[in-house]
C-alpha cells in the first residue's frame, strides 16, 4: 500500500541520512537559483554540494549515527557503492575527462587584440586522449571535469545515502517548491519589465527567464521541475484513491503544473513551449485515465471548484499576460526556418559541429574545447560568420560559444570512446525504469515521456551545458528512482 507504514514512517531517520539529505536538498534547491551554474562561485558551490552529498554517505562514521534500523553502515555503504553500475560508469568518465586535461595537444595564445588556437606536443602521447589548453574561469577540460563531477558525485549520494522515502520525498519537495518559486520570480519579472536577473545581476543577453540568462535554458529547467512535479501527483493521487479521498497534496500538485506551464508560456522560448505544451496533454491524459471515478462522482463540487481554479489561471495567462505580438513575430520566424531549414543557423551550426567532430573522432577535441576548435570550422559556412541587418548587409562576427546541439557537440568534444562513457551513464538509469514499472505504470509512462522530451530538447540547445540543470538532471532522476524503488519494497503494493 501506498498509504503510510509503521515500520517505514515509525523509526527517525539515521543522523547518517539526515546529513545526505540536508547536502542533497541545499544542492538542489540551489540549482534553481545558481544563475545556470555558470560563474565560478556558483559552480564550486555545486560541486561542493555533490561531493558532501556523497562524503555523507560513504565516509566511516559513529554506529550510532547509521540509524536504528541499520539501514546504513560503514561497510555496507561501501558495499552498496560498489555494486552501482551508475558509479562505475561516472568513475571512467571522469578518469577519461581527466586524461584530458592532464594530456593537451592544442593551447590558447592571446595576442595583443585577439586569440588563435596552435599545435602543442601532447604530455603524455598523441595515442591518448587530449584537450585545449585555456584559462579554467573561461572554460577548459579541468572546469568540465568539475561540472561532471558535481552531477556524478550527487546522483551517487543519493543512491547510496537515501534509504527511505521520507528523506527522498523531502528533497523532491523542496526541489519543486524551489522550481515553482523561481516560476513565479520569473513571471513577476516579466510583468515589472525588469532588464537584470532578480533584478539586481547584470545579464549581457536580451532574454533571460527566471535565474537563467538564456530563456531557452530558463524553459528547459522549469519542464524538468514539471517532470518531477508530475510524478509526485501520481505518487499522492494514488494514495488519495487507495483511501477513498479526493483531496490530498496531489491537488497543489497539479496547480504548480499550471503555473510551471504558465511560466514557459511566457518565456516565449520556441522550443520550451512546444515540449511543455505535450507535456502538460500527456500528462494530463495519465491523469484522467488514473483517476479513480468511483471517488470523483462523490466530490463532483470539489471538482467543479479545481477545474475552474485551473480554468481561471489558464485564461489569466494566455490572454491577459500574453505578449501576442511578439509570439506572432517569434512564430512567423520559426514558419520561415521550417521553409528554408538548410539555411537556418542552428542547423549550420550543428553540421559544422559534426565536421569539427569528424577531425578527432575517436577521442574528441577535449572536454570544453568547443568555444576554441569551432571558429575553425565555423569559417567553412557563410552563415555562421556574421549578423545581417534588414538590407542583408553584415554588421558583426557571430561567436558561438555551444554549439546548440548537446549531442553533437558531446561527440565533438569527448569522441566516441568518451560518448559511449556518457551513454553509460544514461544507460545505467534507463535500466532501472522497470523498478517504476513495477509500483506505477503510470510514472513510468510519464518519466519515459519526459526523458524523450530531454532528448529532444538537446538537438535543439544547448540545455545540458548548463551545470545547474546538469546536476538537478541527474540528482531529480535518481531520487525519483530511490523514492520508486523504496516504495516497491513494501509489501502490499497494488
Amino acid at each position: 500500500m501506498i498509504g503510510s507504514q509503521k515500520n517505514s514512517y515509525g523509526i527517525p531517520l539515521s543522523l547518517r541520512e539526515w546529513l545526505v539529505c540536508i547536502f542533497a536538498t541545499l544542492t538542489l534547491v540551489f540549482t534553481a537559483w545558481s544563475l545556470g551554474g555558470y560563474k565560478t562561485w556558483a559552480l564550486h558551490l555545486l560541486f561542493a554540494g555533490g561531493l558532501g552529498t556523497f562524503l555523507a554517505s560513504v565516509l566511516p562514521m559513529p554506529r550510532s549515527w547509521n540509524g536504528y534500523d541499520q539501514q546504513h553502515g560503514n561497510l555496507k555503504n561501501f558495499k552498496r557503492l560498489l555494486l552501482q553500475p551508475f558509479f562505475w560508469a561516472g568513475l571512467c568518465f571522469l578518469v577519461y575527462i581527466l586524461i584530458q586535461y592532464l594530456n593537451p595537444s592544442v593551447v590558447q595564445v592571446f595576442g595583443d587584440k585577439s586569440w588563435w588556437v596552435e599545435r602543442i606536443t601532447p604530455p603524455l602521447g598523441a595515442n591518448l586522449p587530449s584537450s585545449v589548453k585555456a584559462d579554467y574561469e573561461t572554460m577548459n577540460a579541468l572546469r568540465s571535469f568539475v561540472i561532471q563531477a558535481s552531477a556524478i558525485s550527487l546522483a551517487c549520494g543519493i543512491l547510496v545515502g537515501i534509504q527511505r522515502r521520507k528523506s527522498a520525498l523531502i528533497i523532491l519537495w523542496f526541489f519543486v517548491i524551489s522550481g515553482v518559486t523561481m516560476a513565479f520570480v520569473a513571471i513577476l519579472q516579466k510583468l515589472s519589465g525588469a532588464d537584470k536577473i532578480l533584478w539586481v545581476v547584470n545579464v549581457q543577453n536580451v532574454n533571460p527567464w527566471g535565474t537563467f540568462a538564456y530563456r531557452n535554458q530558463g524553459a528547459a529547467f522549469l519542464i524538468l521541475v514539471f517532470l518531477i512535479t508530475g510524478l509526485l501527483y501520481f505518487l499522492y493521487e494514488k494514495r488519495a484513491s487507495i483511501k477513498l479521498k479526493l483531496g490530498g497534496p496531489h491537488l497543489f500538485l497539479l496547480l504548480c503544473t499550471f503555473l510551471l506551464t504558465g511560466s514557459i508560456w511566457l518565456s516565449l522560448s520556441r522550443g520550451g513551449i512546444i515540449l511543455s505544451l505535450l507535456m502538460l496533454s500527456v500528462f494530463i491524459l495519465l491523469a484522467l485515465i488514473n483517476v479513480d471515478w468511483s471517488s470523483v462522482k462523490h466530490n463532483l463540487r470539489k471538482l467543479f471548484l479545481l477545474s475552474t481554479v485551473c480554468g481561471i489561471l489558464a485564461w489569466f495567462f494566455v490572454l491577459n499576460l500574453s505578449d501576442w505580438q511578439e509570439i506572432e513575430k517569434r512564430w512567423n520566424n520559426l514558419e520561415k526556418i521550417t521553409l528554408k531549414i538548410e539555411d537556418y543557423d542552428r542547423y549550420l551550426c550543428s553540421k559544422a559541429t559534426f565536421d569539427m567532430a569528424q577531425d578527432q573522432l575517436m577521442y574528441g577535441w577535449g572536454a570544453g574545447s568547443f568555444r576554441y576548435i569551432f571558429p575553425i570550422y565555423q569559417t567553412e559556412y557563410e552563415g555562421l560568420l556574421y549578423f545581417y541587418d534588414h538590407r542583408n548587409m553584415p554588421y558583426g562576427r557571430k561567436i558561438y560559444n555551444y554549439a546548440h546541439n548537446d549531442w553533437i557537440q558531446f561527440l565533438a568534444e569527448y569522441g566516441i570512446i568518451g560518448t559511449i562513457l556518457m551513454g553509460c551513464l544514461f544507460f545505467s538509469f534507463m535500466a532501472n525504469l522497470r523498478v517504476i514499472f513495477k509500483v506505477s505504470r503510470t510514472s513510468a509512462c510519464f518519466m519515459m515521456f519526459g526523458i524523450m522530451i530531454v532528448v529532444i530538447h538537446n538537438f535543439v540547445d544547448f540545455i545540458f551545458s548548463s551545470p545547474s540543470y546538469w546536476v538537478a538532471f541527474w540528482g531529480c532522476l535518481f531520487l525519483v528512482y530511490q523514492l520508486y524503488k523504496l516504495q516497491s519494497e513494501i509489501k502490499g503494493i497494488s
